[in-house]
C-alpha cells in the first residue's frame, strides 16, 4: 500500500505536531517552524512546516482525529492541514516522474531537504514544457517526488486551500536544492515558460529523517 502524508503549514507548535507524531505511528520527514523554512518562489506564504509520513491513511486519520491532535489544531488558528497519498514505494509506469524507484541518490553527509510546492497552473501546454524540463533536472541532482497530486485529491483537513497541484519532492541536500533553484537554466528558462499561467507557492525545509 502506498504511504500517506500530512503537511501542517503552521503558524506555532511545529515541535508539538512533530513529538506527538512520533507517538503516534508518524514518520516526521521534516519540522520547523517559520525561521527555519526558506521560500523559493517569490511571494510565497512563509509558514512553519512539518511533513509526517504514515505507513497507511487509516493511522494518518487516527492520529488527526486524536484528541491530542485536536488540541493542537484549535491553538493554532492559522493552521493549513493537507493529506494525500505518497507517490507508490515502486515508482509510476513509464519511469517517467522520478520516484525513489528510479533516481540514484547521491551520498550525502547533509540533511535531506523537502521542497514543499503549491499552486495552479492555467495552460496547461506551457505547464507540460515547463514540466519536461524540470524533471531531468531533478534527477541529475538525486531529487525525487514523494507526493504529486492535482488539488482535487489533496484532503483540506484545516485551514483554507483551492489550488491545483501539491508536491513534495526529496533532495540529498538543501545545496542541491538551492542548486537546482538557483541554476542558470532554470531561473532563465524554466521559470519563462511558466510566467503569467499561474501562481505557487514553494518553500524548502532540512529534513530529519527519511
Amino acid at each position: 500500500m502506498d504511504p500517506s502524508f500530512l503537511t501542517l503549514k503552521t503558524g506555532a507548535n511545529s515541535s508539538q505536531w512533530a513529538e506527538l507524531a512520533g507517538t503516534m505511528r508518524g514518520a516526521v520527514l521534516a519540522s520547523g517552524e517559520k525561521a527555519a523554512v526558506k521560500p523559493l518562489e517569490e511571494g510565497s506564504a512563509h509558514s512553519g512546516l512539518v511533513i509526517i509520513r504514515f505507513a497507511f491513511a487509516d493511522d494518518l486519520d487516527a492520529f488527526w482525529n486524536s484528541e491530542a491532535a485536536k488540541a493542537l489544531a484549535s491553538a493554532d488558528p492559522n493552521l493549513i492541514a493537507l493529506a494525500c497519498a505518497g507517490l507508490p514505494y515502486e515508482g509510476w509506469p513509464g519511469n517517467f516522474v522520478p520516484t525513489i524507484a528510479t533516481v540514484d541518490v547521491p551520498e550525502s553527509d547533509s540533511p535531506r531537504t523537502f521542497m514543499v510546492i503549491e499552486g495552479t497552473g492555467t495552460d496547461q501546454d506551457r505547464m507540460d514544457a515547463y514540466r519536461d524540463q524540470i524533471l531531468p533536472m531533478m534527477r541529475d541532482r538525486g531529487s525525487y517526488y514523494v507526493a504529486f497530486e492535482l488539488g482535487g485529491s489533496v484532503r483540506v483537513l484545516a485551514g483554507t486551500w483551492d489550488e491545483g497541484i501539491f508536491a513534495i519532492s526529496r533532495w540529498p541536500s538543501k545545496a542541491l536544492a538551492e542548486d537546482f533553484w538557483y541554476s542558470d537554466h532554470y531561473q532563465g528558462h524554466c521559470i519563462p515558460l511558466r510566467t503569467g499561467v499561474g501562481r505557487f507557492d514553494v518553500q524548502i525545509i532540512e529534513g530529519i529523517a527519511g
